[in-house]
């Protein structure tokens, strides 16, 4: 993040507070004119009023103000924030050392000092947002190791347990001691495609990191997914199917960001779907778009189920048929992923039962 690039800036969302118009109008020209979104509040009380009602990235945060003290006000914003989650600069006159302190003490990011230095102003944000992407990265991190890389581990130690048994001595080697071998081969590189994948879209200064697109066909990413997830069907007592289209056209895509998410849903239709039911993998097309739709077997969706959808963290109401862990990141992950290739993802109760989750993405960029 450069303090001179407004179009970097343009992401981030800052909050004035200051009692003192003329100072608020100053401050919020000055920062604006290096690219960031600024919103403005004259006392502390109207300032934690837009906290809890917007999610602002950093507070400027006046120590000396009638009402309620800068420092008062900071004691409120850290109980419901933490300094990474919404970092606060106090801004205050020259005299008050003690009062820097008491804001340090209370959970005070930095400070800065009137009449401002716009240039040093533009570092100390910039810092403490540098490290709140960085907080960031290391929560999506966290989410990348338990969501994605879980299952294909579970899948990997099922087939060693397999293999085990196949192996004590004394006992016929299986006729699909090749398959599962074979299995476990494609269940490891699938795993290195994860890993490389995030190593390469992930860093500190990219937020929101593009798709790495490529000509590819939908049919061949639903093939290397439906491969993927053959162990758990067999675990969960799932059939799998698969009514692919032919001559679908080819579409410009990030095959990785893809590949999550079909294996995200196709995972998903069989987490909640009873033994002895089918999850059915369609892809088709028209003039505009390639669809993927995924059909489970599974109970469908309550219309409160339906407004949550997407959305990280979103507890449903069903639960997974196998004791499943379930954190409602790989939804709201695969909207995210589906957004940035220009498509669209949604999801429909079956005229029978179970549900039909679908994605479709542009044919033509």
């Amino acid at each position: 993040m450069d303090t001179s690039n407004p179009r970097e800036n343009s992401q981030y969302t800052l909050l004035i507070v200051d009692d003192n118009e003329m100072n608020r109008q100053l401050m919020a020209l000055q920062f604006k004119r290096a690219g960031y979104n600024v919103m403005l509040a004259e006392n502390g009380y109207q300032a934690l009023e837009k906290i809890e009602a917007i999610p602002f990235d950093l507070v400027l945060l006046d120590i000396m103000m009638p009402g309620i003290s800068g420092l008062e006000t900071l004691e409120e914003i850290r109980k419901q924030h933490t300094l990474i989650s919404l970092p606060v600069i106090m801004v205050t006159a020259d005299d008050l050392e003690q009062s820097v302190i008491t804001a340090l003490e209370l959970g005070a990011n930095d400070y800065l000092t009137k009449p401002l230095n716009i240039q040093v102003a533009l570092a100390r944000i910039k810092t403490q947002l540098a490290l709140k992407d960085l907080a960031a990265l290391k929560d999506e991190f966290v989410r990348f190791a338990s969501h994605d890389l879980k299952k294909p581990l579970i899948v990997m130690m099922d087939i060693v347990s397999e293999l085990k048994k196949s192996l004590t001595p004394g006992t016929t080697v299986a006729d699909d001691l090749p398959e599962l071998v074979d299995l476990i081969t494609r269940t490891g590189e699938n795993m290195q495609q994860v890993i490389a994948g995030f190593l390469n879209t992930e860093s500190p200064t990219a937020a929101t990191p593009e798709p790495k697109y490529k000509k590819i066909l939908l049919n061949d990413i639903v093939d290397k997914s439906l491969q993927a997830n053959e162990s758990y069907a067999r675990k969960k007592g799932v059939r799998l199917k698969k009514e692919l289209a032919n001559d679908l056209p080819a579409i410009d895509a990030d095959e990785f960001r893809l590949s999550q998410v079909l294996d995200n849903l196709i995972g998903n239709a069989m987490k909640f779907s009873p033994r002895e039911t089918t999850t059915t993998v369609r892809t088709l097309a028209d003039e505009n778009y390639v669809y993927a739709e995924i059909c489970d077997g599974g109970p469908g969706l309550t219309e409160e189920d339906m407004k949550k959808l997407f959305t990280r963290y979103a507890k449903l109401s069903n639960r997974p048929t196998g004791g499943e862990s379930s954190s409602g990141i790989g939804l709201s992950m695969s909207k995210q992923f589906i957004e940035l290739h220009k498509g669209q993802i949604g999801v429909r109760n079956n005229p029978e039962s179970g549900a039909t989750f679908w994605i479709c993405i542009p044919i033509k960029h």
